[in-house]
């Protein structure tokens, strides 16, 4: 009943799973590319974002003196520390 499987088979069977992995490769890419904007900034858009951002969308982040906790570098933290 399961003899060895013939070449076309074969072929048939990497075709689909190859075509399996890139469609899931492609649906990927394109929900990373609809959440840029949302998900990495937690919501804001970019003009939202305080302190200073590069192109890649980082911040510069400052320590808290009171709590420790690093914070965008024009924000005041949340525990009432200047920072």
């Amino acid at each position: 009943m399961f003899g060895i499987p013939s070449i076309g088979k074969l072929l048939i069977l990497g075709l689909v799973i190859a075509g399996v992995y890139l469609f899931f490769k492609a649906a990927g890419r394109r929900e990373q590319s609809r959440g840029n904007g949302t998900k990495r900034n937690g919501g804001h858009t970019p003009s939202q974002n305080q302190g200073n951002q590069d192109d890649n969308g980082s911040l510069d982040m400052v320590q808290c003196p009171a709590c420790k906790a690093y914070i965008p570098a024009k924000s005041k933290c949340s525990c009432g520390g200047n920072g």
